[in-house]
């Protein structure tokens, strides 16, 4: 028995020697390790500190570009999904994203954009004042211009708080600080072509100290102008009437679910009444087009709705007549307003020409033909009339616009009614400033440039003049000889070049006049720096309010403990976007 079980330990332990021994020679060598990568090398502890941080730069550039809060950085959700994405990436500390990367990208952004515009002879501005949910007022600031390609472009110089009174003066002096932050210098206001901004009298005072030419926000035009038409005295009982009506729906879930079951019931389409907003004149025809498409079930819930309550408040047939031809006057202008609220193209060649077309319509009166005989002809040339009494208040001796849109071959001098005399005299004044243009821009060119401009981009499509005035001139093709002795004495050229230009036909609605001077500034080089100048000028402040507008989902009420600095930078980086380096 023990001789068995001697021979069976026996073999077992030979069978686990050889298991061992497979077992040992499975085991990596010295040399099996130095050739193996650890795993330790595909974290960030072994990793150099430029690959952590080029993700924190990323995690910058999606906080700031996508307006996301600083605390992100400490929620849960956000912290289980970054160490899905890499297990050994920490996330940088809300401190360290405040004070060392989002300025970082800011400092970045701001010296590209300020090559960028050391490059520029002009640039036109914008400018507006906002106060945010936090109850603190901040001033904004864009600029707009032509590169040396003739590309169109626009960035937003500065947000920042205004801890000083709203006086003209100290507007001025936040002015002059952001662009001296670019080494802008002013040059006696003839590097700037123009500032465009409300009306407001410190606003205004503020552009006349730094000697630039203001041109007056046309949508802030046409808001006025449009809310005394709003108060006159045939319109302002309905105007009230309507703006009742829509409290109820504004203030009452019930109310505004019982005008769903009449809607249902009459078989209309279910529409919410829209929101109303004095600032924005054209909220009040969304609620009076809604009036108007939904007359039978809104009737009917006024006149049933709790009894009766609301009864008072519906409109009689006149008024309702007299919603429609508002509706008939204003919508056309709604669309004009839209078409110079754009950056990306021409616009306040645009203004005065918008001025002369409102008011040949009211003195080439035509009967719409789908009026169902209700048009009411004095009505509209009452409501005509209060638009265009404002606008040439605001706009009729403004001599930048009047070169903007001498300047702008789509238009030229037809705008104008000009005798003999004041011809010679506009031409007169169109001469100094291309020549004062032309020493200024020599002056700031390097001795390499050229004065040739060379477009490289088309006007966008969409929004066109067209759909403003509705008709275009034919375009033709002009072949005309280059003027002779153009490098001699540029005053001795500039009134050829002044004649000759006007002397071309105008072009279509929809050519680009940025392209034209392009093809033709050889032809015309004296007079094309001016045009280049005056192009970028804007009709409207939009620019500006668009800053607020973006502001406005920085600074909410969750966030409103932001320092003034930290919503300064969310809000020029979140602007200036495509001017923010990818960090990838």
């Amino acid at each position: 028995m023990s001789n068995i079980d001697s021979s069976d330990t026996q073999t077992r332990l030979t069978d686990d020697q050889t298991v061992q021994t497979s077992a040992d020679s499975s085991k990596p060598t010295k040399s099996d390790h130095a050739k193996q990568t650890s795993m330790d090398a595909f974290t960030f502890k072994s990793m150099p500190k430029c690959a952590k941080l080029k993700l924190d730069k990323a995690l910058a550039y999606f906080i700031s570009l996508d307006m996301m809060p600083y605390s992100i950085v400490e929620k849960e959700g956000f912290k289980l999904f970054t160490k899905a994405l890499n297990q050994s990436y920490q996330l940088p500390s809300r401190s360290t994203l405040t004070n060392k990367r989002i300025p970082d990208l800011f400092k970045e952004t701001k010296l590209k954009i300020e090559r960028i515009l050391s490059e520029v002879p002009f640039l036109s501005i914008t400018t507006d004042c906002w106060t945010s949910v936090a109850n603190k007022p901040f001033i904004a600031i864009t600029c707009h211009f032509l590169d040396k390609y003739c590309n169109l472009g626009s960035v937003c110089l500065g947000c920042e708080e205004l801890s000083e009174s709203h006086t003209g003066e100290n507007i001025s002096d936040v002015l002059q600080v952001i662009l001296m932050e670019y080494n802008f210098k002013f040059d006696e206001g003839i590097s700037i072509s123009a500032a465009t901004t409300d009306s407001g009298a410190n606003i205004i005072k503020a552009i006349n100290n730094l000697m630039v030419p203001h041109v007056p926000c046309f949508g802030h035009s046409f808001n006025t102008s449009v809310q005394k038409v709003f108060s006159l005295e045939e319109i302002k009982p309905i105007i009230e009437k309507v703006k009742k009506i829509q409290n109820i729906f504004a203030y009452s879930w019930m109310a505004a679910k019982d005008l769903g079951i009449e809607q249902e019931r009459y078989g209309f389409k279910l529409t919410k009444f829209p929101s109303f907003s004095k600032t924005r004149w054209w909220s009040m025809l969304d609620v009076l087009d809604v009036v108007i498409s939904q007359e039978l079930p809104l009737s009917s819930f006024l006149r049933t709705h709790k009894k009766g309550v609301h009864k008072e408040k519906m409109l009689t047939e006149d008024e309702m007549r007299i919603i429609k031809n508002i509706l008939l006057v204003l919508k056309p202008i709604r669309i004009i307003s839209d078409n110079l609220s754009a950056e990306s193209y021409v616009t306040a060649s645009a203004i005065l020409p918008v001025v002369n077309m409102l008011e040949n319509k009211v003195q080439n009166q035509e009967l719409p033909t789908d009026t169902d005989n209700y048009f009411d002809p004095l009505l509209k040339d009452l409501i005509f009339k209060t638009i265009i009494d404002v606008l040439h208040a605001r706009y009729n001796n403004s001599i930048i616009l009047q070169f903007c849109t001498a300047l702008d071959p789509r238009f030229k001098l037809d705008q104008f009614h000009f005798d003999e005399s004041e011809d010679i005299l506009f031409k007169d004044a169109l001469q100094a400033e291309c020549l004062r243009n032309w020493i200024y821009w020599q002056s700031k060119s390097d001795s390499s440039s050229s004065n040739t401009i060379v477009h490289q981009n088309k006007k966008p499509k969409g929004l066109s003049l067209s759909a403003i005035f509705n008709s275009g001139f034919g375009s033709e093709t002009v072949n005309m000889d280059q003027l002779q002795g153009s490098n001699s004495e540029p005053v001795v050229h500039i009134s050829k070049e002044i004649s000759s230009y006007f002397q071309l036909p105008k072009i279509a609605y929809e050519q680009d006049p940025i392209g034209w001077w392009s093809l033709n500034s050889s032809m015309f080089p004296i007079l094309a720096v001016t045009a280049k100048k005056l192009l970028s000028v804007q009709a409207t402040s939009v620019a500006s309010e668009r800053v607020f507008s973006r502001a406005g989902n920085i600074i909410t009420d969750t966030r409103a403990s932001l320092t003034d600095d930290h919503c300064s930078q969310l809000i020029f980086l979140s602007m200036n976007k495509k001017y923010v380096s990818n960090p990838l």
